[in-house]
């Protein structure tokens, strides 16, 4: 059957970025990476314990807990040093990073028209690097506040994660008249509303919690480790 050249008439997959396409969470990396180019910063991270016991403690939110973190370690990046830094961040990532099976993955169904999409909770200022070397169509990420000195610590908008990152896909689909996703990949039960819109969903290398909610989902499990 002859493949449509029509946008609309394509099928669309969605990717998750951290634990999917990855092995390790690209944040955190990138946290750590920071502090080995700018070590002073490891004065200023006392704090972070403080902030994540509040997360976990239900106090605070996800989003409260990056944009803490953000600012503590990376907050006044920006213009030609962050650049410089997040093309180092994103080559080492390529390099040690990214499982085969998800490049294999993208390959196959590109070459069969998937529209792909990258939705992920990770920053643009480094995810957007990523994206282009992934040789995908679409981008939804987070995005941090940049003031006349760089990183502020804030995030601009939400959070791209759970509802937020499902909402964002919706918005994609009817801005480009895409039907809707027939794939979904991620390896976190908090992408269950993106599982959900899907036709087929799959979970990649879940941990326990996330196994368990893709048996009683019927989801297909992919091991890529």
């Amino acid at each position: 059957m002859k493949q449509s050249n029509r946008v609309e008439d394509r099928k669309v997959a969605v990717f998750d970025l951290d634990g999917t396409i990855t092995y390790r969470d690209t944040y955190v990396d990138f946290l750590l990476f920071c502090l080995k180019k700018r070590p002073a910063r490891l004065l200023r991270s006392g704090a972070l314990v403080a902030y994540y016991c509040a997360y976990k403690t239900g106090l605070k939110s996800n989003h409260w807990l990056k944009a803490k973190f953000l600012g503590t370690i990376a907050g006044g990046l920006g213009g030609e040093r962050l650049d410089v830094l997040c093309e180092a961040f994103a080559a080492q990532t390529v390099k040690n990073n990214i499982k085969p099976q998800a490049l294999q993955e993208l390959k196959k169904l590109k070459q069969q028209g998937y529209v792909l999409v990258l939705a992920t909770a990770s920053f643009e200022f480094y995810v957007s690097l990523l994206f282009k070397s992934l040789d995908m169509d679409h981008l939804l990420c987070t995005k941090a506040l940049f003031d006349n000195t760089g990183i502020t610590g804030a995030l601009d908008g939400k959070n791209c994660i759970g509802a937020e990152k499902a909402r964002q896909v919706e918005s994609l689909l009817s801005r480009f008249q895409l039907k809707c996703v027939d794939r979904a990949y991620s390896d976190d039960k908090v992408d269950l509303p993106l599982f959900k819109m899907a036709k087929v969903a799959l979970v990649i290398d879940p941990k326990p919690a996330t196994a368990l909610v893709a048996g009683d989902e019927g989801y297909q499990i992919l091991k890529w480790r």
